[in-house]
This record gives C-alpha cells, sequence and structure tokens, in this order.
C-alpha cells in the first residue's frame, strides 16, 4: 500500500453535530454583524422596525435555503458537498462546474478577504496607521497558521471552530440583554461628528440586502463535511435547522439592542464606531480593546470554518474523477488529509490574494471587493439545488409540502433579491463582477466537458 496514505472513503468520522452548528454559525457570524448594523440602520433612514425586516428578509435566504437543503442531507451523505447533490440528481458536467467554482473562487475568496480583514483589525490593535502592505504580510502569516492547524490536526481545527463560534457570541448576547434592561439615558454625540438624523428613504432601503448578503453567506459550506460528520442523516439536516434560527434570533436581538442602549441618531453619526461606544459604555474604556480582539477571533473562526471546507473539496472531486490527480486523492495516513490538496489550496488563496491587494489597492471596484461576486454567484448556484428538491416532490419522494414546495420557493426569492439589492447599491461593480463571474463559469463549463470526453 501507498505509505502516503488511503482513500477517502476510508478516513474516520471525525465531527459531531456541535461542530457541523459551530461551523455554520462561526462561518456566518463573523465581523459583518459587528459593522454592519449601523449600516442596515442608515440605508432604513433609521427606521429600527424596518431595519428588523431588512434582516428577516435577508434570513429568508439562509433559513429556508437550510431547510431545502436538509432535504437533500437526509437522502446523502455524498462528499463533495454541493457538488456532489449536483452530481447524483444532474450529471457530472454540472456538478464538476460548481465543484470547481466553489474549488477555486468562492470558498478562497471569502476564506482570503476575511482574513485580511482579521489582519487588518490585529494592525489597528497594534500601531496606528499600518500599511495595506502590511496587512497583506500579515494576512499570508494567518493563513499560514489556519493552513497547518487544519492539515496537521483536525480535531484542533474543529476546536478552535466551536471555541472562536462561543467566544464571538458573547459580546452579541451582552449587547442583547443589557439592551433589553438599559435603563440609561442617551449619550451625547461627540462634538467633532457631523449629526445624523433619521430620514425617509423611499425605496433606497433595499440596498440594506447587500451588506446583509455577506453578513449571512457562508452557511451551506457545512455540507463539505458529511462524510466526515458522526451519524451525518441525523446531525446535518439538524445543525442545518438550529444553526441558520440560532444566527436570525441574534441579529435580531443584537440590533435591537444596540439601538436600546445608543439611540437611532447616535448609530447614524457614529457609524462603525458605535459598537464601541457601546462596550465602553457597558464595560468601561479601559475594556474597549477587548471588542476588537474579539472580532479579531470572530473574524478568524470565519476563515478557519471555510479553509477547513475547502481543503476536502479537491480531493473529493479527484476521487470522483473530475480533477485528474492520483495525488489529490491520497491522504496522509496520521492527518487523514491529502498533502497535495492542502497546498493546492493555500496556492489559490495566496493567488487571490495578490488579486484582491492589486483590487483594493488601485480601486478597480470602487466601493466593493472582489467577494461581491463571489457571494452573488454562489447564490445563483444554488438555485438549480433548490429546484431539485421541487423535483424529488414532485416525484413523491419528499411528501411534505412544505419542504418540497414552500421551502425551495422561498429559498429562491431570497437568492433572487439579494441579486437585486446588489445591482441597486453598485449598478458599475455588479455588472463587471458579474461578466467576469459569467467568464468563470463558462470556463469550468469547457473544462468540465473536455474530462468528459476524455474519459473511457
Amino acid at each position: 500500500m501507498d505509505v502516503e496514505g488511503v482513500r477517502l472513503k476510508e478516513k474516520n468520522k471525525t465531527y459531531g453535530l456541535l461542530t457541523a452548528i459551530a461551523m455554520i454559525v462561526g462561518t456566518v457570524v463573523g465581523s459583518g454583524i459587528y459593522f454592519k448594523a449601523d449600516d442596515i440602520l442608515s440605508f432604513t433612514g433609521g427606521n429600527v422596525t424596518l431595519g428588523v425586516l431588512v434582516i428577516l428578509l435577508g434570513a429568508v435566504n439562509i433559513i429556508f435555503g437550510s431547510l431545502t437543503l436538509a432535504q437533500l442531507a437526509l437522502r446523502t451523505t455524498t462528499s463533495g458537498g454541493l457538488a456532489g447533490y449536483a452530481e447524483i440528481y444532474y450529471n457530472q458536467t454540472f456538478a464538476t462546474v460548481i465543484g470547481l467554482f466553489q474549488t477555486f473562487i468562492y470558498i478562497p475568496v471569502i476564506t482570503t478577504v476575511v482574513t485580511w480583514v482579521a489582519a487588518s483589525y490585529t494592525l489597528s490593535l497594534l500601531m496606528a496607521n499600518a500599511s495595506f502592505e502590511s496587512e497583506i504580510i500579515l494576512t499570508i502569516v494567518y493563513l499560514l497558521i489556519i493552513a497547518l492547524i487544519n492539515y496537521y490536526s483536525k480535531q484542533l481545527a474543529g476546536f478552535f471552530q466551536s471555541l472562536s463560534t462561543f467566544i464571538k457570541v458573547i459580546p452579541l448576547i451582552i449587547i442583547m440583554i443589557m439592551g433589553l434592561i438599559w435603563q440609561q439615558p442617551m449619550p451625547e454625540i461627540p462634538s467633532n461628528l457631523l449629526i445624523v438624523e433619521p430620514r425617509d428613504v423611499g425605496f433606497g432601503w433595499l440596498a440594506a440586502l447587500v451588506p446583509l448578503a455577506f453578513t449571512f453567506d457562508g452557511w451551506n459550506v457545512v455540507t463539505n463535511i458529511a462524510p466526515e460528520l458522526k451519524n451525518a442523516k441525523r446531525n446535518l439536516p439538524l445543525a442545518y435547522i438550529l444553526g441558520p434560527i440560532f444566527i436570525l434570533v441574534l441579529y435580531v436581538s443584537y440590533f435591537v439592542g444596540l439601538n436600546n442602549i445608543l439611540g437611532v441618531t447616535f448609530i447614524l453619526s457614529t457609524g462603525n464606531n458605535s459598537v464601541n461606544f457601546a462596550f465602553n459604555m457597558i464595560f468601561g474604556r479601559a475594556l474597549g480593546n477587548v471588542l476588537i480582539i474579539i472580532v479579531i477571533i470572530s473574524v478568524l473562526g470565519v476563515a478557519n470554518g471555510m479553509f477547513l471546507a475547502n481543503i476536502r473539496l479537491p480531493q473529493a472531486m479527484a476521487e470522483k474523477g473530475w480533477l485528474k490527480s492520483e495525488s489529490l486523492q491520497r491522504l496522509h495516513p496520521q492527518h487523514q488529509l491529502s498533502t497535495h490538496s492542502t497546498l493546492l489550496v493555500m496556492a489559490i488563496n495566496l493567488l487571490w490574494l495578490v488579486i484582491h491587494y492589486f483590487v483594493f489597492k488601485y480601486q478597480w471596484l470602487p466601493n466593493s471587493d472582489i467577494s461581491e461576486s463571489a457571494v452573488v454567484f454562489n447564490n445563483l448556484c444554488l438555485l438549480p439545488i433548490y429546484y431539485l428538491v421541487f423535483q424529488l416532490y414532485k416525484k413523491e419522494q419528499i411528501k411534505n409540502k412544505f419542504f418540497g414546495i414552500i421551502a425551495p420557493l422561498f429559498a429562491t426569492l431570497g437568492i433572487l433579491v439579494i441579486v437585486l439589492g446588489n445591482f441597486i447599491l453598485n449598478f458599475k461593480a455588479a455588472l463587471i463582477t458579474s461578466i467576469v463571474g459569467i467568464l468563470f463559469i463558462l470556463l469550468f463549463w469547457s473544462y468540465a466537458k473536455r474530462q468528459q470526453r476524455y474519459q473511457p
């Protein structure tokens, strides 16, 4: 037997229900919720009720999407995540396209961007006016650490995922509870800031769906560890249901609590710094840096969850024959992961980091970044997967009308609303990134067709 390892099907069941839920919550709850609450309030003109409605609309995608994918999780524990579902219910070409998109674009782009955010927060804590190049260097260091942890100890990676999830929700829960019982007068707005009052925004509130798209993104990556879940047919659907519900309750409670503590005008005027003011009011200025540390852990938890899922995709695709590489299939006998798959994913992340450097530094996408198109196109890739569930209902393999019709319908509407909000906020950037995304999809489709043509 090859000393490099054994096949994918021989690997141990490593993760339980808690890790699956932690992966969903840990991937979704990142820096976004801390620094997007003021954006939501601003886009809604300071209307808290409308802000809650926007959060609920944004949650439609993840709640009903999770309930829809859970129907597929009940029927298969195939490797490869969404691509595995596409192979079973559609064909290998379509599955290969989804797998290539998630492996080489969506997951590494998100991983790279959120790791850079963690590096940026870290340097803001350590020094003032750190250069963008310094942030990129620290991003590389963080990516290397995450890769080493996931390769050499899956248990440690899973533990960090659970730990980071627990830590990151603590401040959200504190704001939620304190917001319910807070009786202190509203704080005075700092004199050096321009006072922003609530206003009527008309249908402009739809633009709030764009920051929500990123805030809620990443929930479906847990499908990639389905083969490694203990009792996956029970635990994966449960994780899909319990994780998103927990996130929705947490987001709404945090948003309302923050407004109760600071007031609408204060949040509109102070923007992203409003969260710091809230924690200073609750804990005092001496612990102000604690928030930044929590945010860093939060964002690194997101990056870890995405990387954890990403390194399994190349080896799963190679095992299925979608990528022609024996080396990607072989698992290290001790670490139970493909060495070449891990190295490939690390190289892809570094490549996207270089692209992110030039796009951000030279503002090739004004008021946007490379993650925007990846998020939108990943949601669009879910549409045919949702349609599968409707087809299963028509074939009477799914008996419940709610899970067979209503859930996929509302999940689809949630995606279309996100796409609409993306174009409303920044039409030019959305158009450019959409064209680039379509070109990548066509490239992947051409590769997949060639792979099928040369198969014996």
